[in-house]
């Protein structure tokens, strides 16, 4: 693959040093790693759709780290949000297709969009005549009689009532209210450098699983991303210690509560 993509007719990326840059002014955005390299992905798809899964092989996985789909939709707003600002927002348009993934769509000067203005009057009024036509044909339904309409009306008031009592019943039984996680700050081994790290109240006893995790975090992470700026705030979400060989971890730029955030997760599995 050349070191040099072009993106359209005004914009090119440069693989070795991230740069996506608008020719035409001079102006550039440096890109994080995996944005990077699933700009180049969906760019060499031509139009095609990349799933979730494949973006997060084509970024993370294959530099070893193990991430979850809010990490590719982080990816994606990044490169939106690089895209608006080298004001190509309008030509260069990235896609969410439901429940698939993301596919890359480059606009000419000229507008895509036809009208479909030049539909001849002919045809339609054939079909509405046709549609009239069939319509007229159509014999009226007979109007059932008054007691069988009062019969389907309490059977219908009926089940509603009996459907509002089994929800009450269940409600009664069983909480459905999620119930809040609470982090409080750590203050043991492993913290990187300039970072706060948060975990769960209830798990601060599992030291050596938070530590372990970090320590993961800076090996696979931080140590192969030297140029990025750092996670501000570590939130770190363990499970119990029979299942230590999960790992997850949430890194952001501030606190939750802050607007604004821009938050990456990562999840790591040891064999």
């Amino acid at each position: 693959m050349f070191n040099h993509i072009a993106i359209g007719s005004l914009i090119t990326l440069d693989l070795q040093t991230r740069i996506l840059t608008r020719t035409d002014r001079g102006e550039s955005v440096t890109l994080p790693q995996s944005a990077c390299l699933c700009l180049a992905a969906l760019v060499e798809a031509s139009g095609e759709v990349l799933s979730q899964e494949q973006l997060m092989e084509i970024g993370w996985r294959s530099a070893g780290v193990e991430v979850t789909d809010n990490s590719v939709r982080v990816m994606i707003t990044k490169l939106r949000r690089a895209f608006t600002q080298l004001e190509m927002q309008d030509v260069i348009t990235l896609m969410a297709v439901t429940r698939t993934g993301y596919r890359l769509v480059v606009r000419s000067n000229s507008s895509e969009h036809q009208l479909f203005t030049d539909a001849e009057p002919i045809a339609v009024s054939e079909a509405t005549e046709a549609s009239a036509a069939t319509e007229a044909v159509i014999p009226s339904s007979p109007t059932p009689p008054r007691n069988l309409l009062v019969s389907r009306l309490l059977t219908t008031l009926s089940g509603l009532v009996a459907g509002i009592a089994i929800v009450m019943i269940l409600r009664s039984l069983f909480d459905f209210s999620p119930q809040p996680i609470h982090f409080v700050r750590w203050d043991g081994p492993g913290i990187p450098p300039g970072t706060v790290v948060m975990v769960q109240q209830d798990k601060q006893n599992q030291r050596d699983l938070i530590e372990s995790t970090l320590q993961t975090y800076t090996r696979h992470v931080l140590d192969r991303r030297p140029t990025e700026k750092p996670a501000g705030v570590l939130y770190v979400t363990t499970g119990s210690e029979k299942m230590s060989k999960f790992q997850g971890l949430i890194a952001c730029q501030q606190p939750f509560k802050d607007s604004g955030n821009d938050c990456e997760s990562f999840y790591f599995r040891h064999y």
